[in-house]
């Protein structure tokens, strides 16, 4: 595609190759292994057969044989097609030419264009709808305003005078929203000089279909329009809280959410993004009716900086296939280290944090880990849906995925944050190896991302950390035919 951008499609290109060089290692290991358990059962089964040539009866020795070489055909064409399955798999996993790959993500952009007219109608429809309903509610609020009028004319002219006042002035007038209510979901918002797509955001807030919501905003210090934005939005609609505070990162700003937050339920959006009209109604309503600790759902993908709606490399749907559907489960069902993680993609009761002191971890980036596999590790009734329910905004100027810089080296010690926690929660050892191939692949896919010039810093502390990480010889020959790369570090 001719305006993509050069760097983006490299960083494409160097995460796809990471992809299917992990696949074939992973066939090449399997293969290896399926071809050692047949030897194994083959030589199992001639033991057993040769047990039974010592019984006297003739004819039960010509069954027994009979049955035994049919046992080892079966299994010699169950392994045989097996691995004629398994190599298809891996060689049609991922599109190891940059060339098809920019083909095919022409063919998706031409596809949305196609559907444009569709989606704009649809958008208009909702956006009429939602209209006649806050004409009502407006008709509703306008009601004791009537009266004011009929009951005295100087009233109604000292109103009047105010009105003309303020057009003179062309200041329009702030409809202040006051909402009444005990809030269902506590929905929390870091926000740090995003003032280009804060209004979105917000706007995706506050016409949720589930009204009984409060809207945390915690200003991190911004220096652009996000304060002015957040004051706006404040006086328009009581529903929404701000906080004002000094540059403390997004860690200590979700926590301070948290501390506030008076919902049964709580939500994350990161203030770049925004969210489907229906999402905390549809996820709240679940987990009232199924009594979970966790609803989630499917992300949806924007390119910012294509402008055009497309998956994120990591949050494509094959990814989230493994995730059972209409089946509650937990850690034991799914390790969570075999599905992509975020934190924004779910709604979580308010107990599963106060019970178990979950927070963010604070002063580094990727902080929210912490709290990701905080509740992956101790809810025990999780259900996913596969409706795309929120919209992640990606390729923007500043983020920590699209610059690659010096904060990539964070999440080094994000991981022994995590292995703490899981030994907490009595999850490390069940868990070990899931997690071993987790920090291994991000540590060495973060370091081939990374800009040159923090390449060095970041390979030292890499090294480290993996001499520190204690592996035995059977997970170091596992781990090292996924990652031959990984044989010069440790």
């Amino acid at each position: 595609m001719d305006n993509f951008d050069e760097k983006y499609l490299k960083s494409q290109k160097q995460f796809y190759e990471s992809e299917i060089e992990l696949l074939k290692s992973k066939f090449e290991y399997e293969k290896s292994k399926l071809l050692t358990d047949f030897e194994n059962e083959k030589s199992q089964l001639k033991k057993e057969l040769e047990e039974y040539y010592n019984v006297k009866n003739t004819q039960d020795k010509e069954a027994v044989k009979e049955y035994y070489e049919k046992e080892l055909l079966s299994q010699k064409n169950w392994y045989e097609e097996e691995i004629i399955r398994r190599q298809k798999e891996t060689e049609n996993w991922h599109v190891n030419n940059l060339k098809e790959k920019t083909q095919e993500l022409q063919k998706s952009y031409e596809e949305i264009i196609s559907a444009l007219n569709e989606k704009f109608n649809t958008e208009t429809q909702i956006l009429s709808n939602q209209l006649i309903e806050q004409k009502k509610y407006y008709e509703e609020q306008l009601k004791p305003y009537k009266k004011l009028i009929k009951a005295g004319k100087k009233l109604f002219t000292l109103k009047s005078q105010k009105v003309k006042k303020e057009q003179k002035e062309q200041k329009p007038a702030v409809i202040q929203v006051n909402y009444e209510i005990k809030p269902k979901v506590s929905v929390i918002l870091p926000v740090y000089n995003v003032g280009k797509y804060l209004r979105q955001s917000l706007d995706s807030l506050i016409n949720q279909t589930l009204k009984e919501i409060e809207i945390i905003c915690v200003d991190d210090g911004s220096t652009d329009e996000s304060y002015k934005i957040l004051e706006e939005y404040k006086s328009k609609d009581n529903r929404i809280k701000v906080i004002h505070k000094e540059n403390k990162g997004t860690g200590a700003a979700r926590n301070d959410g948290l501390r506030l937050a008076t919902g049964e339920c709580i939500g994350f959006v990161d203030p770049d993004d925004w969210v489907k009209p229906n999402m905390y109604e549809r996820l709240y309503s679940l987990i009232k009716e199924k009594n979970l600790d966790i609803a989630m759902c499917m992300p949806d993908g924007y390119d910012e900086g294509n402008k055009v709606n497309a998956p994120f490399p990591y949050f494509i749907d094959a990814n989230f296939d493994i995730i059972p559907a209409d089946k509650i489960f937990n850690w034991r069902d799914l390790s969570p280290f075999k599905y992509p993680m975020c934190v924004w993609n779910k709604l979580y009761t308010k107990e599963l944090f106060d019970k178990n002191n979950i927070e963010f971890a604070e002063g580094l980036d990727f902080e929210d880990h912490k709290v990701i596999f905080g509740t992956l590790l101790t809810a025990e009734r999780i259900f996913f849906i596969r409706e795309k329910l929120y919209v992640y905004r990606f390729n923007r100027e500043g983020s920590v995925l699209s610059d690659n810089n010096r904060r990539l080296i964070d999440h080094i010690e994000i991981f022994n944050i995590v292995e703490q926690l899981m030994k907490d929660t009595k999850t490390f050892e069940p868990l070990r190896f899931d997690f071993l191939t987790y920090k291994v692949h991000n540590l060495l896919y973060y370091y081939s991302m990374i800009k040159d010039e923090y390449k060095h810093e970041y390979y030292e502390n890499m090294v480290e950390a993996l001499k520190k990480t204690q592996m035995n010889s059977e997970e170091k020959e596992k781990l090292t035919q996924k990652y031959p790369e990984l044989i010069k570090i440790i």
